[in-house]
């Protein structure tokens, strides 16, 4: 290895130049401001995001649910495993349970509660989501829809309707518990597109590092 590996060069193994220690500062110092610019216009839209990560988690739920499911099928061994699973924890399913799923209760008093986490209603078998952006979520009945700061979920065994006690067995559903609409939050293109330009714009270099700019 070359002495000049150990210096504020970094070389590769056929001699080749690489980054200078002053580059990769720069780098890094555009990157933050990229991204701290970034980070400040998506807080303009708290309503969409929250939306987005509900649906991440939850697709990664449904998908919990029918690898169980499949599991159960092709072993053949889905009698009396379905009573078990109904009303169960969805997040015990999962690989690693998100950042925000806060733990199991049997009573909470919903005041007190954080938003935009999950928690497991062990009292009612129910995964419940609570909302901290409600303008646009809404429980669907049949009085119309109704403005909801929560959604529930529950594994449920599906079967035939004219099934016997034990037989007509379909699969798992993860499905929530009252039907429920959120509404996409509608975006501001003129925002959108002073925050692509902002990406695009050079970055101003802190007078801090002229110094080192005319040094090289």
């Amino acid at each position: 290895m070359s002495k000049d590996s150990y210096g504020t060069s970094v070389r590769t193994s056929r001699g080749q130049s690489g980054f200078s220690l002053f580059e990769l500062v720069v780098y890094l110092l555009v990157s933050s401001i990229l991204f701290a610019t970034v980070i400040n216009r998506y807080r303009e839209f708290p309503g969409e995001a929250e939306r987005a990560n509900f649906t991440a988690v939850l697709a990664q739920l449904k998908a919990g649910v029918n690898l169980q499911m499949m599991d159960m099928i092709a072993s053949g061994n889905w009698h009396g495993r379905t009573d078990a699973l109904e009303g169960s924890n969805p997040m015990d399913l999962m690989l690693e349970a998100p950042n925000n799923y806060v733990g199991e209760f049997a009573m909470v008093e919903i005041r007190t509660m954080p938003r935009r986490v999950w928690y497991f209603d062990t009292s009612r078998g129910e995964l419940v989501y609570l909302a901290e952006n409600t303008q646009n979520l809404y429980a669907v009945g049949e009085g119309g829809n109704q403005p909801s700061d929560q959604v529930r979920f529950r594994i449920s065994s599906l079967r035939a309707d004219d099934a016997a006690p034990g037989e007509g067995w379909h699969g798992l559903s993860l499905a929530p518990v009252e039907p429920y609409q959120w509404r996409r939050m509608p975006l501001d293109l003129d925002a959108l597109a002073e925050t692509q330009a902002d990406a695009q714009a050079q970055p101003e270099i802190p007078e801090s590092l002229e110094s080192l700019i005319s040094d090289q």
